[in-house]
């Protein structure tokens, strides 16, 4: 078994190109950039077995070569709402594409409380996606002294949706050795070099997996309903921005995404009450201004979506996020 550890953006403007060129203008770029066509392809029942018990089952084909996959919750970590995401992770290799993967091939008690005769007869492949990755490897010492590898990503999917092909793109920074903490540095560094506009390149908080986006945009998985905000703590606060943001973008249905945003203006509000001082809040408060200021609100749906995506670029909120998911999420906790 293998613990991913990873911190994920989403891509709203640049390329590969930039995030390589950052690399080596840090000081941090180790060995040359690969590139890898990925087709993967997500199994579940037909009543959802797998994902009710948190367990993600995909086989993914990298240029000819097949594997299986299996990953699971990510345990007593709570993270996402920043970009952090844990997750335990099996891997086998395959000899060829299945019909159906066979999941006894992965240890027993992934699938410990699941009929498993009856979910390996019901298997069916549920959704795809294709991608092109861009992968490189970075490393350095962080000034806490600690050495550290981190495996960058960079992907260009196409999911497939119920209505079509729908396009996106990542970034993903894998842990491969050291600490959370390390995570964190780097994220720093990318951000600032993003913020000084030392290059072309606008990021923001990637809170939803791949699994999840693709499930939603097949029409499999709901992006979330309306629920009960806890706007008394930063975590509260982080957490029903994300619910907003899986809302107001991934909701196919317009009337629904224009009450997402209709919300999105009463968390503006309840924070602009707020009396609280934090980073996060601060920058918060600043987005609220911003989204209000550039009069939002009285444009069409998807320039609304266009431009509130930029707006959650801003770099110093985005690492607020992403540090408070790592310290709440307890560094030490994830190694």
């Amino acid at each position: 078994m293998a613990r991913e550890t990873e911190v994920k953006f989403m891509v709203e403007s640049g390329n590969p190109g930039d995030v390589i060129d950052w690399a080596e203008h840090a000081g941090l770029l180790r060995g040359r950039a690969a590139q890898l066509r990925l087709d993967n392809y997500y199994y579940d029942t037909s009543d959802f077995r797998l994902r009710e018990a948190g367990i993600a089952l995909r086989v993914r084909c990298s240029d000819g070569s097949w594997e299986g996959t299996v990953k699971t919750r990510a345990g007593s970590f709570d993270g996402k709402a920043g970009g952090v995401h844990v997750h335990p992770e099996y891997t086998v290799s395959l000899p060829g594409q299945p019909e159906r993967p066979d999941i006894s091939l992965f240890p027993e008690e992934i699938f410990r409380g699941l009929p498993c005769a009856e979910v390996q007869e019901e298997l069916i492949r549920i959704m795809s996606q294709r991608c092109v990755r861009t992968l490189f490897n970075i490393s350095g010492t962080t000034p806490l002294h600690e050495d550290f590898v981190i495996e960058v990503s960079f992907d260009e999917v196409v999911y497939q949706g119920k209505n079509g092909d729908i396009p996106g793109r990542e970034l993903e920074l894998e842990l491969k050795e050291g600490g959370p903490g390390a995570l964190l540095y780097v994220s720093a560094i990318l951000l600032e070099a993003e913020k000084a506009r030392e290059m072309p390149l606008k990021l923001r908080t990637g809170a939803v997996s791949k699994m999840e986006r693709a499930a939603i945009y097949a029409g499999l998985a709901a992006p979330g309903s309306p629920v009960p905000e806890d706007l008394s703590s930063d975590r509260g606060i982080c957490q029903a921005l994300s619910g907003l943001e899986r809302r107001c973008f991934l909701e196919s249905d317009s009337v629904r995404a224009a009450q997402a945003f209709k919300d999105l203006e009463k968390f503006f509000r309840a924070l602009s009450e707020n009396s609280a001082k934090s980073p996060l809040l601060n920058n918060l408060r600043i987005l609220g201004s911003a989204y209000y200021d550039g009069r939002l609100p009285d444009l069409q749906l998807a320039e609304r979506q266009t431009a509130l995506k930029l707006l959650l670029t801003a770099p110093d909120l985005v690492l607020a996020r992403l540090r408070l998911d790592l310290e709440n999420g307890n560094l030490n906790s994830i190694r």
